[in-house]
Parts: C-alpha cells; structure tokens; sequence
C-alpha cells in the first residue's frame, strides 16, 4: 500500500477560539493524502462557520453536521463515514505536529504494526508545554485508554463504536481495540498537543454523578474482551486496568475533590464493590508500584482513602499538589 488514505475524525462543538489551530495542524501534514472528517455536534457559536469557510479552500474536509449528543456519538458517525486505511482520532481544541501521519506510516512500515502509539505535549492557559508521555506500555493497561494517542489500522475499528451516553466514554472501548491489535509499536515520541487550559472541557470538570461512569465503562471492556474469547489471556490486564481507573484516578484524582465526606464514603464503597465482585483478590496488590518516595506516598494515601480516614489522606496528598500547581501551572 503505497499511498493509504488516512482519515482524521474531528469532532466539533463550540470550540471557535480553537477550531483553526486544530483544523490547520491536520490540512498542514507533510503526508498530503488524507480526508478530516469534521463532526459538527450541533455547535451554537461559529465553528460551523470556521469549518465551511476552511472547506471552501480544502477539498479534504469533509464536514456533517448533527444534533448535540456528545463526544461519543460525534466520534462514531465519523467511524461510520471514513473512507481511510488508517484511522487517527484528533480532539477539535487540541492539535497535532505535522509530521504525525508521515511518522506514523514509516513505523507501520518498518514494523508491519497495526497501532501506533505516541506521546504528547500538555499546553496550559500560558500556552507552556510540558512533556507527557504514558511511557513504553503497549497494553490494556499501560497503552492509555485516550483515543487520541493512537494511529489504528481502520479494521481494527470494524463493528465497533465508542458507549453513548456516559462519561470516560474512550474507556469503555479503547482498550478493547488495543486488545484486538496484533502487534503494537510505542514510539514515545510527541506528536499531539493537548490543551488543558479550557474550562469548559471534560478533564477540568467534576459531576458527581458522572464519577462512577468509569465503572461501568470498565465493565464494558470486561463484556466485550469476553465475547472476544480474550478473558483467560486478558484477565490480569483487566484487573489491573481497573485499579488503574478506578483508584489511582477515580480515588485520588476525582473523589479527592468531593467535599463532602458522605459522598465521599458512598463513592469509597461502590469502587470496593465493583472491585471486589470481577478481581476478590485485588486488595492484596501493592498499590506503591515500586519503591520511590512518591509511589510509597500514593500507597500509605490509597490505604488511607479506603479506610476513609479522608483528613489525613488529603494533608499528605491534596496539599504538596496544591502548591506545586501555584508554582509551575502544571
């Protein structure tokens, strides 16, 4: 195959301050054959415009406009509609580096890989960039269940779309298409900027009732790496998944912000339940995951939340966090 069609899936909803940048990054690839696949999510500001104004000059965009229903629905009309043999997944306030497609088809060559990974770059309301990288992890647990790091063979995809309706919807399908990939290539290398400024996006925002969403996205990933007859092979990657997700993040990056301690209980004791019911042995896992101060730090606090004893776990955790953030903006 010596000129694939790549298509780029872009989903859009007000997001005008940032559409261009993003639009820009993709029309100016140093690889040329591609089509970006514009969803319009039922946008109320003028990213509709921009987008129509930016097709007149560019035949590859391809634009379809749709009633608001969120993120997911928006993503999968665009897996409905691609045309490419490869796939990436390009957030509308984020953007990529320009040799992204071409870096990404001269691995697949080398190496015969059906997914490619890479790193990134996160860009704060200074517009600073700082080096992130999920390291060289190319499973379940370890590959990164954002869709955005990704460069997929498009089969990889047949059949399969992102849940609607729930939040941490990448979740709930990301890992099942990193389990389907034959063979995986990390090349830690930073190819996407993610914008972590905006208020109004998804990672600045907390919806208690939206928290324990990651649970059952999770138990999607178990239903359908079942059905794919991977579960025996898969299952210590999905108990560990699910630690992951439901308390390295859900614990200390999500409940961590609830301030109330009922809820906070209430929360505390669902991610038990759930755990306990797929993996009865999880809480003899070493939360510290090696022996740096800071991972025996992340393991007496985990300990802490579970036991719910939340003052003392928010003084060792909450506070140093706090004061790194004053100072660098990260």
């Amino acid at each position: 195959m010596n000129n694939p069609l790549i298509s780029i899936i872009v989903p859009v909803y007000n997001v005008e301050a940032y559409l261009e940048r993003c639009i820009n990054s993709i029309l100016n690839q140093t690889y040329r054959h591609l089509e970006l696949i514009a969803i319009n999510d039922g946008s109320t500001d003028g990213s509709l415009r921009i987008l129509e104004k930016m097709a007149k000059t560019d035949e590859r965009i391809v634009i379809h406009t749709k009633k608001n229903g969120g993120q997911a629905s928006a993503r999968n009309l665009g897996l409905k509609c691609i045309q490419g043999d490869y796939v990436i997944m390009v957030d509308s306030d984020d953007y990529i580096q320009e040799n992204l497609i071409e870096r990404c088809l001269t691995t697949i060559k080398e190496t015969n890989c059906d997914l490619v990974l890479f790193d990134r770059y996160n860009i704060n309301e200074k517009g600073e960039k700082k080096y992130f990288s999920a390291g060289n992890g190319t499973t379940m647990t370890d590959a990164c269940s954002a869709p955005w790091n990704k460069f997929y063979k498009a089969d990889l995809w047949k059949g399969y779309f992102f849940p609607e309706g729930f939040w941490y919807e990448d979740l709930g399908i990301v890992p099942v298409i990193i389990a389907k990939a034959k063979k995986i290539v990390n090349i830690n290398e930073p190819l996407y900027l993610y914008d972590v400024s905006r208020e109004g996006s998804q990672t600045n925002q907390i919806k208690i009732n939206k928290l324990l969403d990651v649970k059952y996205m999770l138990d999607n990933v178990y239903k359908e790496i079942t059905d794919l007859g991977l579960i025996e092979k898969k299952k210590d990657e999905l108990e560990k998944l699910y630690i992951e997700h439901l308390v390295y993040i859900t614990i200390l990056v999500k409940v961590t912000k609830v301030k109330e301690r009922k809820i906070r209980a209430e929360l505390i004791d669902e991610i038990k339940s759930s755990l306990d019911s797929k993996f009865p042995n999880w809480r003899k896992n070493d939360f510290s995951l090696g022996n740096s101060i800071t991972r025996r730090i992340r393991n007496i606090v985990i300990k802490l939340y579970l036991s719910k004893m939340f003052i003392l776990g928010d003084i060792i955790w909450k506070l140093p966090k706090k004061l790194k953030y004053k100072f660098t903006g990260f």
